[in-house]
């Protein structure tokens, strides 16, 4: 497991050299991440390594958001009113190819996670929504606990109380 630590997004990192395989994903980190975060939209924090603060080694960014009652599983809406199902919209997640197959990306989930939780305890939410760039991805997430929605198997659904218990049973992660 590399050692990391996570921090907001900031001008001294080092965007252009991470690469995480896919053009989409650098090109977001490297032009529009710190942009978005700095104007109040999705914010973004970063994974780096203690003895090298700036290099990237994996972000995610996240916001509020909501995802319409009728798509959510029941697990989810059972306690809920049939209004939009409050979530925290994981808009990106991604490890720099260096990092891959070591377990930060779980651990970047689980930071996203326990985020939310801490913003939920104050003004509700129930959930990560996650758009999954492909099947593979979505697998990925779903073997942490994420559920498909209703209506497309490719955007998910991480309920909190998984988060909450995943942090309870020591399963750690690096802020």
């Amino acid at each position: 497991m590399p050692d990391w630590r996570e921090e907001p997004i900031g001008r001294h990192h080092d965007r252009k050299s991470f690469d995480c395989s896919v053009r989409a994903l650098n090109e977001y980190l490297d032009r529009y991440a710190r942009q978005n975060h700095d104007s109040g939209g999705a914010k973004t924090f970063v994974a780096v390594p203690p003895v090298d603060p700036v290099r990237v080694m994996g972000f995610y960014s996240i916001s509020p958001g909501t995802v319409e009652f009728a798509r959510v599983p029941a697990r989810l809406t059972k306690k809920l009113g049939r209004y939009d199902v409050p979530v925290f919209r994981l808009g990106r997640l991604a490890i720099d190819r260096s990092m891959q197959g070591q377990g930060l990306g779980g651990d970047l989930l689980l930071a996203a996670g326990e985020r939310a939780l801490a913003v939920a305890t104050e003004v509700g939410g129930v959930a990560l929504a996650i758009d999954a760039k492909d099947e593979n991805a979505a697998r990925w997430y779903e073997r942490f606990g994420a559920l498909a929605l209703l209506d497309d198997p490719l955007k998910l659904i991480l309920p909190l109380d998984i988060v909450a218990d995943a942090i309870a049973s020591g399963r750690k992660h690096r802020r």
